[in-house]
């Protein structure tokens, strides 16, 4: 009897730890844009990849001598 309540308790640890493992996989999972301008490369994450891309693109404006600058990848 208490080997089967042992074995019903590791089980339900199990299947709760699978649960958490990959409900936070997919909360971290995040888009990353890098933006290239004159001497500058800039990176920009977020969930969505607009917000990647305006990110990335902002920081680059901001560091580079000449604000033009272009998405090189997004991931």
């Amino acid at each position: 009897m208490g080997m089967i309540r042992i074995a019903r308790i590791s089980v339900a640890t199990l299947a709760v730890v699978i649960a958490v493992l990959a409900g936070g996989a997919s909360e971290a999972s995040a888009w990353v844009c890098r933006a290239g301008g004159v001497g500058v490369t800039t990176f920009g994450s977020s969930r969505s990849i607009e917000n990647a891309k305006i990110i990335a693109l902002r920081r680059c404006e901001r560091r580079s001598p000449v604000p033009v600058c272009t998405i090189l990848y997004c991931r």
